[in-house]
């Protein structure tokens, strides 16, 4: 009975202390051909990032991707570029048109002069890294005949593939979370949900029970034959793959180097030249978007990341939109 007392008496100062629990609405399910995507046709809403304001809608299209409905025969005359990637491309934080790749086809097709209509296709899913990326590009890839095939890269890509496809379930509500959190069944998942105490307690427990099987330390993915070098081997890897099946749909393939949140250090670049080398080594083409990102964080004050929850915000996303644009004009990739 004390104990009792005492876990509802925590929970009501909480209540007071803490800002109020998220309602995240989200509808992840399982694909054959992938590890998993939103729910297709459904509409899910994110808690604002950073708080305030109300909450994000996300919609998504028949194949559960974040997208309008696209033809999958190709109209005469179209530029097809299909994007790969990870919640940066999804657009998390953002609107449609807000997203990189939105912003990315409206540059494109507002160019002077007679050139092809461009149709970009967006299939980043949360939570993505290279290896499901690769495995999107085989399942959707021919079906859309893209003419160009797009890839976003971050830092933390190296810690998921670190983790590994295995490392993620969805519970009842549609939620992605770790298989530590999975294990402790869908109480476990209720109590998180509701009750503050509970979700300080769940956190740290489900901390400790990773910690027991896994060690990632994210500062060595930034130096090379260090702690994560494996990890890095099996990325560059998939981006042979997927370098693979471009060249089997005869179209050129572009790694897009995002940073995460600042401000940088000189080992930040490390991501991008390792890339670029890597591409330049298997005639891969790398966009490195962190000079750009550098270059307007010190030209304005206005946020490019959200703090708390390190998306970028549509400001960032216009800067890796500017940075692709730039890439493919220098280098006469889009006609």
């Amino acid at each position: 009975m004390s104990l009792l007392i005492g876990f509802v008496a925590v929970e009501v100062l909480l209540r007071f202390l803490m800002p109020p629990i998220p309602e995240v609405r989200q509808a992840f399910v399982r694909d054959p051909h992938i590890p998993w995507k939103a729910k297709p046709l459904s509409v899910t809403w994110d808690p604002p990032p950073d708080g305030g304001g109300p909450p994000q809608e996300y919609r998504h299209n028949s194949l559960g991707f974040r997208d309008i409905e696209h033809a999958r025969e190709k109209a005469p005359g179209v530029f097809r570029i299909l994007g790969l990637g990870d919640s940066f491309t999804y657009g998390a934080g953002a609107t449609f048109e807000e997203t990189y790749l939105s912003r990315l086809g409206a540059l494109l097709n507002a160019r002077p002069g007679s050139h092809p209509r461009v149709e970009v296709i967006n299939t980043g899913v949360p939570r993505y890294y290279p290896e499901p990326e690769r495995m999107v590009l085989e399942t959707y890839g021919p079906q859309f005949a893209p003419d160009l095939v797009t890839v976003g890269f971050l830092p933390n890509d190296v810690i998921d593939t670190y983790y590994g496809i295995d490392a993620i379930a969805i519970n009842a509500e549609g939620d992605l979370i770790s298989q530590e959190a999975a294990s402790l069944g869908p109480m476990a998942d209720w109590l998180y949900l509701h009750s503050y105490a509970s979700r300080l307690v769940l956190d740290r427990f489900i901390s400790y029970l990773k910690s027991r099987h896994h060690d990632p330390r994210y500062p060595e993915i930034f130096y090379p034959n260090r702690y994560h070098e494996k990890d890095w081997k099996t990325i560059e890897g998939e981006f042979g793959k997927m370098a693979g099946t471009a060249k089997e749909l005869r179209v050129p393939l572009v790694l897009v180097y995002i940073p995460q949140q600042g401000p940088w250090a000189e080992k930040d670049d490390y991501p991008g030249k390792r890339l670029s080398a890597w591409g330049s080594t298997n005639g891969v083409g790398v966009v490195d978007v962190l000079p750009g990102m550098m270059r307007a964080a010190a030209a304005t004050s206005q946020p490019l990341y959200y703090k708390t929850d390190g998306h970028c915000t549509p400001a960032g996303y216009a800067i890796v939109a500017q940075e692709m644009f730039a890439y493919f004009e220098r280098n006469h990739i889009v006609p």
